[in-house]
């Protein structure tokens, strides 16, 4: 039976030296952005006509990913005030976020409370039967004037 290896005290403390610089490298890595996914498939298109938005993760949040005006559309889960992560509400068609109480319309548009902005929409691409989000900010639809 072979006996396990055994290491002295200076031999430790350089190993877990060394790993813990490699860990401390990889968050400096993410932090500056460059571990982030460029675009990521998210679900399929039966999966979404399927029924409920779906909830995914992307780049470490929540992101949801639904139909409006039938194209697909991908929010961050994540409140513009106080970064907490916002629940879709069906019954109210609305989100809504725990933290302050803040309110945000179906497309993501704030209607009540502190958010200073509407929700992120990312931009997403349907490749045959697969939904990608990309990490760029989709365009905002204009908004009807009146009425």
């Amino acid at each position: 039976m072979e006996q396990p290896e055994r290491i002295n005290r200076k031999a430790f403390l350089k190993r877990s030296g060394v790993l813990g610089l490699g860990s401390l490298g990889l968050g400096s890595l993410a932090g500056c952005g460059l571990l982030f996914e460029r675009e990521k498939m998210l679900c399929t298109v039966a999966e979404l006509e399927a029924g409920d938005p779906i909830v995914r993760e992307f780049n470490w949040e929540e992101v949801l990913v639904t139909r409006r005006a039938g194209e697909v559309v991908i929010f961050s889960l994540v409140c513009t005030h106080k970064k907490c992560t916002v629940a879709w509400q069906p019954r109210e068609r609305q989100f809504a976020c725990p933290c302050h109480e803040g309110l945000y319309d179906e497309e993501g548009e704030v209607i009540d409370g502190p958010p200073p902005a509407p929700l992120l929409r990312f931009v997403a691409e349907v490749r045959g039967e697969e939904i990608w989000v990309k990490a760029e900010e989709a365009k905002r639809p204009e908004r009807q004037q009146g009425g």
